[in-house]
């Protein structure tokens, strides 16, 4: 809520809270999930996407191996497509959107996080065309988890290496990274 209200100061501390709270204890996996997702929340939110990427795979990453829920790695699975989408890696965008389409397996997105993956999913078949967005959906509903992981692998590896932490939402230009208004199919 305090994310939702713009106070990031606050957001920041009650993370540090509920971070310190759980080094006391032995909380599930789904929650420490939950607490990397929103240090990601709180990062996106203060330095853009570039910063926040990293920490989110992390949590999709713990999603998956800790074995959280469909729903759960669905959730996380869009967040990291938004913040693909916000970083101009549109393909990779839609591959995320479609796999986490198939373990969400026809429910809705919750929001209202789910409003950031609809408008992740208009940028990117914007960006991409509808065949090509198409394409890259077709992609994406067959990656396995483990293939998911190797789509962040790749974009974490692609990432710029120094984002403007002076402009919010900004990363430097990286080539690496493809420009979906230029590349080829």
């Amino acid at each position: 809520m305090a994310l939702d209200e713009k106070d990031i100061d606050r957001a920041r501390d009650l993370y540090e809270e509920a971070r310190d709270a759980i080094g006391r204890a032995t909380p599930p996996p789904q929650f420490k999930v939950m607490l990397l997702s929103v240090d990601a929340m709180v990062a996106v939110a203060v330095s853009g996407p570039a910063t926040a990427l990293p920490k989110l795979a992390e949590a999709l990453r713990t999603a998956i191996e800790t074995r959280c829920s469909d729903a759960m790695k669905a959730a996380l699975a869009d967040g990291t497509a938004d913040l693909m989408s916000r970083l101009g890696d549109h393909p990779r965008a839609a591959r995320l959107l479609a796999a986490a389409a198939r373990w969400r397996d026809g429910h809705p997105r919750p929001m209202p996080e789910g409003a950031d993956a609809e408008r992740a999913e208009a940028d990117a078949r914007a960006a991409l065309g509808d065949e090509r967005y198409a394409a890259e959906c077709a992609k994406g509903s067959v990656l396995t988890p483990d293939d998911v992981l190797g789509e962040l692998d790749e974009a974490l590896r692609a990432l710029p290496t120094a984002p403007n932490p002076a402009v919010p939402n900004s990363a430097a230009p990286n080539p690496a990274v493809p420009n979906p208004t230029t590349t080829s199919t």
